[in-house]
């Protein structure tokens, strides 16, 4: 189930899976590495379609709550 992140801490750990939904664009990624409050982000998916290139970004807790980030936790 995918949910809004609210608590990085305790939602995001290496490995876990978030996304970007903006209306008919949504890009899916896998936490790589944590340092602090810094979340590298690399993406997996684009729009329901393996990504095809490796593509890393770098994100503080803030932005992804800015963003509206969601995280994949399993029931």
């Amino acid at each position: 189930m995918w949910t809004l992140i609210n608590d990085c801490g305790k939602q995001l750990t290496i490995h876990s899976k978030v996304r970007e939904n903006q209306e008919a664009h949504i890009v899916a990624y896998e936490i790589v590495e944590v340092e602090s409050d810094q979340y590298k982000l690399k993406v997996i998916e684009r729009n329901n379609s393996p990504a095809t290139e490796v593509v890393i970004s770098k994100l503080s807790c803030v932005q992804l709550k800015k963003y509206a980030f969601e995280v994949y936790q399993k029931e």
